[in-house]
C-alpha cells in the first residue's frame, strides 16, 4: 500500500516498508478470526464516522470486542469503562485533539497496559514526533488497508 503524501524520503520509504512488512509478517503462533479475540478489546476513536463504522465492523466480523467514539471526551469516557488493550484514534478531532487525548488516555489507564496507536491522515516527521512525545506507541497514516488493520491488530494481540 502506497502513502497517500510524499513524506521526506527517508520517511516515505520507511513508512511504506512498514506497512508492507506488516502486511506480510506472519503472525506466529495465531489465526486471527480463531482463537478468543472477544477478550481483546478495542477502541475505535475518529470524527469520521465511516471510518470507524469500517473499521469497527471489520474487527467486529473477526469477533473482536470493539467500541467506537467519535470525540475526544467520549472516547475517554468509554475509554475508563471499557478498559480497552488497544485504542486507535485519530488526531484532528473536534474540540480535544488526539494529541491532547494520549496522555489522558495513558492517566485513565493508570497501571494497566495500553497500546495507543494514532491512525491519522497526518503524516509528516513532525507529525510522527508529536505523535510519540504524546505518548502513542505506533503512528499509522490513514487510509489503512483492511489487510494492514487486521495484521496490526492481531500482532498487538499476540505481543500483548
Amino acid at each position: 500500500m502506497m502513502e497517500q503524501y510524499r513524506l521526506e524520503s527517508t520517511d516515505y520509504v520507511e513508512a511504506t516498508w512498514q506497512q508492507q512488512t506488516m502486511q506480510k509478517a506472519a503472525v506466529p503462533g495465531r489465526i486471527v478470526g480463531l482463537v478468543n479475540n472477544q477478550a481483546f478489546r478495542i477502541l475505535l476513536i475518529d470524527d469520521n464516522r465511516d471510518a470507524i463504522d469500517a473499521m469497527g465492523a471489520l474487527l467486529s466480523l473477526l469477533d473482536y470486542d470493539v467500541r467506537t467514539a467519535e470525540d475526544a471526551e467520549s472516547g475517554l469516557e468509554i475509554a475508563q469503562d471499557f478498559s480497552p488493550h488497544l485504542i486507535l484514534s485519530d488526531i484532528g478531532l473536534p474540540g480535544m485533539d488526539g494529541y491532547a487525548l494520549a496522555p489522558e488516555l495513558r492517566k485513565a489507564a493508570g497501571s494497566r497496559k495500553l497500546i495507543l496507536a494514532a491512525a491519522t491522515s497526518y503524516g509528516l516527521a513532525s507529525d510522527k514526533r508529536r505523535a510519540r512525545e504524546a505518548g502513542f506507541d505506533y503512528h499509522l497514516v490513514k487510509p489503512l488497508d483492511a489487510d494492514f488493520l487486521i495484521n496490526f491488530v492481531a500482532r498487538q494481540q499476540n505481543e500483548f
